[in-house]
């Protein structure tokens, strides 16, 4: 504000320093200029300072305009009231501002349209007046107008929603108010241009919402009416015009719908097609309402029986019985976990003992043939050209000469002597003494199989439905599996004799399957013994043929097959899509006759010189060894159905008959001895493989064993002897052909030899 004035004072010193004193006559205008300021007060930018002490005195003003002049009121002559205001050099009067809250009358402003006019006259007049000095007011004053403002506008009970800059609020209000907002305003070099417009006050926003609310209602409830309007219209034209649909046609319809006054005739076999079809039609909705009767009346049944059952038992005997069956599970998988490594340490003892015992036969076998085979080999080619059988040294070794049943005599299996028989049998003895100990410190309702089951029992009697949920039936082989293995430690497939269904874990389970008052009915468990024998039996079974099984052992083959089919007859676990035991076992079965034919198999071929000395050592080593080898074709020939088809002919008749019995055979001088080897061969053969073979010939891996036996017949034919003898060659010839289905061959002999009759004697 100082320095406002101090730039008013300085314009006003250089410019307006004296004020136009006219005359009196001049005094009408002066007046009417002054009546024309008051009327544009508000629209002025003016701040005027007024001595509230005298009203009647002049003021001065200083006028806010674009070149920034300021305007000085001096106080009227006590004399001329009515004279233009003037400066008086000598006053000793203060200069005040004028402020809003003066009287309306109390000061003249210039307006703008007048700055001109008042400009020149002050400028013309500035040399005849003298200069007045002003008085521009301290600081303190200034402060105490400004709180005497704020004062009387804090007397009002209201605060203005209007801008101070609005024009109503400025004509309102009158002059005072816009001499109060005139002090707060900027001046023009401080103000900011505005290129926006100015934001609405909340009057002015509150008045806008509310009038648009008033006109969207007023545009919503017209377009309803005119919408309700319209669809009255469309209901009308629309009822106006099915009335007259309806009323212009009725004469002409009503003379198409005139009922004939006679029918045409109905045929009987049409009426009688429709009531049959009907009838049809309610014996199908009667059949479909007495099959659901039938689902009524069996689930009113089995509400019943769950009612009953409910009944029976309350709900606290079924919590104290699941509490008990939970508290004896627990215990029994316990002492089951603790009890299992002494149970696979005393079965791999167990193990470990038989398979000690195998492998020393083995061993022993092959050290033999070795040996035996090595002698042979020098006695054959160390010899001297003039001497059958002698050594180099001149001793000639005794060799007993063989009989005719022995010269076709399979050999015995290699058994174990006497002292290994016995001390394998005191080894096992403190095992199964050991094996015992296992369980000597548990309850027997932990460990004996026939009380657990008895327990699972009671839950499935009592407690049908629960028994079912927890699937309890899947859960029982694993769980009885190591007390099943406990009591299968001493048994040995292998050997003759020892039959699992003896033991005692065999009857309980069988009894807890098929017992009473299950046979009939439909039993969740009646799969439970079949998965024990698959996980359990056939599992142990294959480690046995695995590490101790010798497949050249014509009882050790004997015993395992039966008992293979027996587990199959019974068990059907060797049928359709078989499990993952057994088909590890099946598995394990093929590689261990694949070894024997590698390793355990020789035939071995020497001059025929040696051949045909029947008491020659290498002939009878030769017999022997062609006969172990048929011995193990017929061992091979004892899984027929229990491994694939194609697998065991592979063994048996690619492998086993075509690399070593084939050469033996073909290297056989004697007729007699050739059908005899032939007739071995054929009789180890499957009798399945040949029950669908209707092509005439063989089998084609049996081509070259076919042909043989029909050079055979043609050779004793040459001979020309009709001899008893030769007769009986023949018969056997046609025997062997007839086993193997050879027909076209058959038939070849009997029209080349003539001997029609011995096929009929055959046949």
């Amino acid at each position: 504000v100082k320095s406002d004035l101090a730039r008013g004072g300085i314009s006003s010193s250089s410019k307006t320093r004296e004020c136009d004193c006219s005359d009196a006559d001049d005094e009408p205008s002066a007046t009417a200029l002054q009546s024309r300021d008051i009327k544009q007060q508000s629209k002025s930018n003016t701040l005027s300072f007024l001595d509230e002490k005298d009203s009647t005195e002049e003021s001065f003003a200083v006028k806010r305009s674009v070149n920034r002049e300021v305007v000085f009121q001096a106080r009227k002559k006590e004399g001329s009231p009515a004279s233009l205001p003037s400066f008086q050099g000598k006053s000793n009067k203060d200069v005040s501002v004028q402020s809003d809250s003066d009287s309306d009358g109390s000061a003249e402003d210039i307006p703008p349209d007048s700055d001109d006019g008042s400009s020149s006259t002050m400028s013309s007049s500035s040399g005849s007046s003298k200069a007045q000095r002003v008085i521009i007011p301290d600081a303190r004053k200034i402060r105490a107008a400004k709180e005497k403002r704020r004062q009387a506008r804090a007397q009002q009970d209201y605060i203005s929603l209007d801008s101070p800059h609005t024009p109503g609020s400025l004509q309102e209000e009158g002059p005072s108010s816009g001499e109060q907002n005139s002090d707060n305003e900027l001046d023009d070099h401080e103000r900011r241009i505005e290129f926006a417009p100015k934001p609405k006050t909340l009057r002015e926003r509150m008045a806008e919402k509310m009038g648009r609310d008033s006109d969207e209602s007023f545009s919503d409830s017209q377009e309803e009416e005119d919408q309700q309007m319209w669809e009255e219209q469309q209901i009308g034209k629309g009822v106006k015009r099915h009335q007259k649909e309806w009323q212009a046609p009725r004469p002409a319809r009503q003379k198409k719908m005139d009922i004939p006054e006679t029918l045409p005739p109905a045929s009987i076999d049409v009426i009688k097609k429709r009531i049959i079809a009907k009838l049809d039609s309610l014996r199908e909705v009667h059949r479909a309402r007495e099959a659901e009767l039938r689902r009524m009346q069996l689930d009113m049944e089995m509400a019943k029986s769950s009612l009953e059952s409910l009944e029976n038992y309350t709900t606290e005997e079924q919590l104290r019985f699941y509490r008990t069956m939970n508290v004896f599970s627990r215990n029994l998988l316990e002492c089951l976990s603790k009890k299992m490594a002494l149970i696979n340490s005393v079965e791999l003892d167990m193990h470990s003992l038989y398979i000690d015992q195998a492998e020393v036969l083995l061993s022993q076998r092959r050290e033999a043939l070795q040996e035996e085979s090595s002698q042979i080999q020098k006695l054959t080619y160390n010899t001297d050209s003039h001497s059958n059988g002698d050594t180099t040294g001149g001793s000639n070794p005794t060799w007993q000469s063989l009989s005719e049943e022995e010269i076709g005599c399979v050999p015995c299996d290699w058994e174990p002597m006497a002292e290994q028989q016995v001390e394998l049998q005191s080894k096992r003895d403190d095992l199964l003494k050991k094996a015992q100990e296992v369980f000597a410190d548990v309850q027997t309702d932990f460990w004996d199989v026939k009380k657990i089951l008895s327990r699972f029992d009671e839950w499935r009697v009592s407690f049908q439905d629960s028994y079912s949920n927890a699937y309890i039936g899947l859960c029982i082989p694993k769980l009885l599996a190591p007390l099943i293995r406990h009591q299968l430690i001493g048994w040995n497939p292998l050997q003759a004799g020892e039959d699992f269904e003896a033991l005692p874990w065999y009857s309980a389970v069988e009894r807890f399957c098929h017992g009473q008052g299950y046979e009939e009915s439909e039993n969740m468990d009646k799969t439970t013994l079949p998965t024990i024998i698959e996980k359990t039996i056939v599992s142990k079974v294959q480690g046995f043929v695995e590490l101790v099984w010798d497949p050249l052992s014509a009882q050790q083959s004997q015993t395992l097959t039966t008992l293979c089919k027996r587990i199959q007859d019974d068990y059907s676990v060797f049928d359709g899509e078989q499990s993952k035991p057994v088909k590890a076992f099946v598995e394990a079965v093929i590689q261990r006759l694949r070894s024997a034919v590698d390793n355990d198999v020789f035939v071995p071929l020497y001059p025929k010189k040696f051949l045909e000395d029947k008491r020659s050592p290498q002939f009878q080593f030769q017999n022997k060894q062609f006969w172990s080898a048929v011995k193990l074709l017929g061992n091979m020939a004892l899984w027929d159905g229990l491994i694939p088809e194609h697998i065991l002919k592979e063994l048996m008749l690619e492998k086993l008959l075509g690399r070593y019995l084939m050469i033996a055979v073909l290297n056989e001088s004697d007729p007699k001895h050739t059908i005899q080897k032939c007739k071995k061969i054929a009789d180890c053969f499957p009798k399945s493989w040949f029950i669908d073979l209707n092509t005439g010939s063989s089998l084609p891996q049996l081509q070259n064993f076919s042909k043989h036996l029909l050079q055979i017949a043609h050779a004793i034919f040459k001979d020309n002897n009709d001899s008893s003898s030769t007769r009986k060659l023949f018969s056997d010839v046609l025997f062997v052909l007839k086993n193997i289905k050879a027909h076209d061959s058959i038939r070849t002999i009997t029209e080349k030899c003539q001997c029609e009759d011995l096929l009929k004697a055959l046949q």
